[in-house]
């Protein structure tokens, strides 16, 4: 009876073993029976698995291909496609709901989050002007898992041109935050700016080269401001993004090496084939913003975009969901149809190209072994309508479901 009596105390021990190694952050996921588009680049998988462990990728393939291992959790995809994760690289905390985020509670922070921007896939975000203690406090709460959200990669304060100030955010922000937005008159000011930015936590560096300061008329920011600004934020290891606004502002950016116009330029007076080829010749990204511009000159804006695109150059997908209100991207994949790109083109937009820009390739952007388990479900296939894309029923971050359609 001894023996028998260590013999039962011996199998619960493996067992007890067992199921701790497959739970939490070890635990191991099976997603089956979706169609899997590896990137934007290669050939669907049909009846696809993607193993997940420990927050990675771990095998890719055909349902009859790999081997599901024991005790994995089987979440079954019949009928839906699954990417990577989503990438919007132009979104914005400012909204009044973001206030003291450090305090806020977790379920307003998961409700908030889910609605702008989990809910339609992305997984990662570019803040692009907020207030930086603010975000990076809410990207702290993110990345301990408190609150599901998405990885944020932000700006801080933007820099504008001395007495450059957009109308529109002089219309919207209180007089005494005014005070404290940066407009540095010098190279010295602007490399105190960068240097302020990046040491609170800044993951990239926005500058207005070029700020509607009236509804009529641009300001260009001081070109040796821009180029101090740029230099220093390259000597930091960190991005550049600019809004650029038209062609005197484009020149700035030109001359200055930023990396990233966060806008399509909007006043598209004096812009030639070879102000587009100068940006691809020093390999700037451009974020459309398609959204924000269909009640202006949409036809040159849509043209301007389409040109770039065909040049080869890099196109990053982004909404300035934040600044506007309306959250839903599939206006955005609509228009960028309309400028030309074809469904595999959005989706690298979304995933491969950030990532690359970022340099991140090694990390995510891809249904791959060894990448972060940063995916998508969608509903129906992109490859027959671009509307797809917003059809979102899972997100996986970091191999953990932080959205289900359905559930609470």
């Amino acid at each position: 009876m001894r023996h028998g009596f260590l013999i039962i105390v011996f199998v619960i021990v493996i067992l007890t073993t067992f199921t701790a190694g497959q739970s939490g952050s070890d635990a191991t996921l099976a997603f089956v029976g979706g169609r899997i588009y590896a990137s934007p680049t290669t050939s669907p998988i049909d009846n696809g698995v993607v193993i997940v462990r420990a927050g990675k990728i771990v095998e890719v393939g055909q349902r009859q291909s790999v081997n599901i291992p024991v005790g994995a959790a089987i979440v079954d995809f019949s009928g839906k496609v699954i990417t990577a994760g989503f990438a919007n690289s132009y979104v914005h905390f400012t909204e009044d709901q973001w206030v003291g985020a450090a305090n806020q509670p977790v379920s307003k922070h998961n409700q908030q989050l889910h609605a702008m921007l989990v809910r339609y896939g992305f997984t990662t975000v570019v803040d692009t002007a907020s207030i930086l203690s603010n975000t990076v406090a809410l990207r702290q709460r993110i990345d301990s898992r408190e609150v599901a959200g998405p990885r944020i990669l932000t700006a801080g304060l933007a820099a504008y041109p001395p007495g450059g100030i957009p109308y529109y955010v002089k219309e919207a922000v209180p007089a005494e935050l005014l005070k404290l937005l940066p407009q540095p008159s010098t190279a010295e000011q602007a490399m105190d700016f960068v240097r302020q930015n990046v040491d609170g936590g800044a993951d990239i560096i926005k500058l207005f080269t070029g700020s509607w300061v009236t509804r009529q008329s641009i300001l260009p920011m001081p070109t040796e401001v821009a180029i101090a600004a740029v230099a220093e934020a390259h000597r930091r290891g960190k991005l550049v993004f600019t809004h650029p606004s038209n062609v005197a502002g484009l020149e700035v950016a030109l001359q200055a090496k930023v990396d990233v116009l966060a806008h399509a330029i909007e006043d598209t007076r004096g812009l030639t084939a070879d102000h587009l080829r100068r940006m691809k010749a020093q390999k700037m990204a451009l974020i459309p913003t398609l959204h924000l511009f269909r009640g202006n000159n949409i036809q040159e804006i849509l043209r301007e975009v389409r040109d770039y695109q065909r040049s080869g150059a890099d196109v990053l997908f982004g909404t300035d969901v934040g600044f506007l209100p309306d959250y839903d991207p599939t206006d955005e994949f609509i228009q960028m149809t309309r400028a030309g790109l074809t469904w595999r083109e959005i989706l690298a937009s979304l995933t491969t190209t950030p990532a690359a820009r970022f340099g991140e390739a090694s990390k995510r952007g891809r249904v791959a072994s060894g990448l972060d388990a940063d995916l998508v479900v969608l509903a129906h296939d992109p490859a027959a309508d671009v509307g797809a894309f917003a059809e979102v029923v899972d997100v996986i971050r970091g191999g953990k479901s932080i959205f289900r359609q359905g559930q609470k």
